[in-house]
């Protein structure tokens, strides 16, 4: 009987750092910038696009350079993001968890590691 009690209060501890990360997860917010900061992109933790600022020298490069700027820093944003994430989730269940393992092979799905570029 004491081993189920202490099964019950394991589990409900668990339940309330799940609680306490989904929190902490859903508040969470990671902007990035491109090298020169003409483009600032703020994403929550599951990708979706919260912010996007522009500097004045924005302006200065044209639509297409524009664009793919938009998107790198949008990528690089979910993919730190992402990361964070998992180390919310590490800290609460630990390293080796399987909600880590998840949400590292869920990330690796959705936004693949990208060679270094050049967008400086």
């Amino acid at each position: 009987m004491a081993r189920v009690q202490q099964q019950v209060a394991q589990a409900q501890e668990q339940a309330v750092r799940a609680q306490a990360m989904k929190s902490e997860i859903d508040a969470l917010r990671v902007t990035a910038s491109d090298p020169r900061r003409r483009v600032s992109v703020t994403v929550d933790a599951s990708g979706r696009l919260i912010d996007v600022e522009l500097a004045n020298s924005a302006y200065d490069v044209g639509a297409a350079e524009l664009g793919r700027l938009l998107v790198q820093t949008a990528n690089e944003a979910q993919r730190d993001a992402g990361a964070v994430a998992i180390q919310i989730a590490a800290d609460t269940f630990g390293e080796d968890s399987a909600v880590v393992d998840h949400l590292r092979a869920e990330l690796e799905a959705m936004y693949p590691a990208e060679e270094e570029d050049d967008r400086g």
